[in-house]
């Protein structure tokens, strides 16, 4: 009984995520630059600066 309720208390805990600060980085022919900075979990940083991009430019967090 005890290691289920360890196993829930770890699933649980393992299944929230962080919000971090994630830079987004836009490239296009001439150059490259920092397009601003989000503070959200990774995915949905990664979500919000693919939304930055263009025609002319491909954005996406830096690694």
């Amino acid at each position: 009984m005890k290691a289920i309720i360890c196993s829930l208390i770890f699933l649980a805990a393992g299944s929230f995520s962080c919000k971090k600060n994630y830079v987004c980085e836009c490239k296009n022919s001439n150059a490259t630059y920092i397009a601003g900075e989000i503070e959200a979990t990774r995915s949905q940083a990664k979500k919000r600066c693919q939304d930055f991009s263009t025609a002319d430019s491909k954005c996406n967090i830096q690694q």
